[in-house]
């Protein structure tokens, strides 16, 4: 419970950072923003190859010396990732947010410093001992969100204030954690070649990284094609309304899909399909309300004030509708998944998310460079629809299979 309490204050402190900044930044800055911050997840994400899933499963409930160890070898391949994945990251910001020398270097240092900070929250939750370390990435949070307030309030902030502000508190976080860590570490020294240990490694977390890769893509190549087709003034407009929207859906992800998920796990277990449908839809009803609670709360806000809020931060209600419908068709995809989750069919997962992808991408590309940013929130409900669709034809047909065989 506390591990969630503290991952709630997480994602909300940085939900808070990330969609203040975009609002109080000037229109390109904010482009350049978004930009930064949806490649920065993808660079954390490559480095950290999915490598924590493995670590959980296989390194739960073990002594102290080996989960230690277990720890250290992941920390070595995000070192060996690094290599790769730098560089990559360092061309796409180049070339889609257009930063100079400087200020790239301070991103290499926030992705880096956030998915280090991201395994001691995945460690966190099966090892008491790591839990103090998750507090230390909530109050960096804190102080980063109370900077931009202060400055937003002051009137001087600018993309460079915030990315120091950004890197400097990820820094002084890391090293906090290093600290806490060398303390209780009983990490041993590995007798196997680095090289080996590597290798089994990358094989072990092989398939959770394709997996991942698949799902962050299938999310996010609407952010990807704003970078490579609109202009920076477009990019902060399109970010100023996901960036909202991407907060309620993280709310989805903890409040309704996390919280049914055990259950949905232990029902698994018989191999069935017809106990999980009616708990994933019960749910769904659950999130289509608090959508639309929602909906109504920025329709309250925008009559109290008058529509000053829509005219100064150049909001398009429309855009709100649109990035909403279209999340909440990915809701009930994800849904879905949890489902195959449970049954463990992940290979399904995986094949209905590249399906998808393929299909989708053709669309999301032709529509952003014909229709702009009213294309491309089209386009992203036509996706989330095209996934919805192959999702529940494919558990129609499980269920139909199951039951024969019964």
């Amino acid at each position: 419970m506390l591990v969630i309490l503290l991952k709630f204050l997480e994602v909300g402190s940085r939900a808070v950072f990330i969609v203040l900044t975009s609002y109080s930044l000037d229109i390109e800055q904010a482009g350049q923003f978004g930009l930064v911050v949806t490649l920065q997840g993808l660079a954390s994400f490559a480095i950290g190859y999915e490598r924590h899933i493995d670590v959980m499963r296989k390194q739960a409930g073990q002594p102290p010396d080996r989960f230690d160890t277990a720890v250290a070898q992941a920390i070595t391949m995000y070192v060996a990732n690094s290599g790769w994945a730098v560089p990559i990251f360092v061309i796409a910001l180049v070339l889609m947010a257009h930063l100079p020398p400087v200020l790239i270097a301070l991103c290499v240092v926030i992705a880096i410093s956030e998915q280090i900070m991201n395994i001691a929250y995945h460690m966190a939750m099966v090892e008491p001992r790591y839990r103090k370390m998750l507090a230390v990435t909530v109050v960096k949070n804190i102080v980063i969100a109370g900077v931009v307030v202060v400055a937003a309030i002051a009137g001087t902030i600018d993309l460079p204030d915030v990315l120091k502000a950004w890197a400097i508190a990820s820094a002084a976080g890391v090293g906090v954690i290093a600290v806490f860590w060398f303390g209780l570490s009983r990490a041993q020294a590995d007798p196997l070649p680095l090289r080996s240990v590597l290798e089994t490694q990358y094989r072990a977390s092989w398939t959770h990284f394709i997996l991942g890769l698949t799902a962050v893509i299938t999310i996010q190549i609407d952010r990807l094609l704003v970078g490579a087709v609109l202009t920076l003034e477009d990019a902060g407009i399109y970010f100023r309304h996901v960036l909202l929207v991407s907060m309620l859906y993280q709310v989805f992800n903890i409040a309704f899909h996390n919280r049914i998920l055990p259950n949905v796990f232990v029902q698994g277990q018989q191999g069935r399909v017809e106990p999980l449908l009616p708990i994933v839809r019960r749910e769904y009803w659950n999130v289509l309300a608090f959508w639309v609670l929602s909906a109504i709360g920025g329709i309250v806000l925008d009559r109290l004030t008058g529509g000053y809020l829509l005219q100064r931060y150049n909001l398009e209600p429309l855009y709100f509708v649109g990035l909403l419908l279209a999340s909440a068709l990915r809701a009930r995809a994800d849904l879905n998944a949890l489902v195959f989750n449970a049954l463990h069919h992940e290979r399904t997962i995986f094949r209905l998310q590249l399906t998808s992808f393929a299909l989708s991408l053709p669309v999301l590309t032709a529509m952003s460079m014909l229709y702009g940013i009213p294309g491309l929130i089209a386009a992203t409900g036509i996706a989330a629809l095209i996934y919805l669709t192959l999702s529940t034809l494919r558990l129609v047909r499980l269920k139909s299979v199951t039951h024969n065989a019964v």
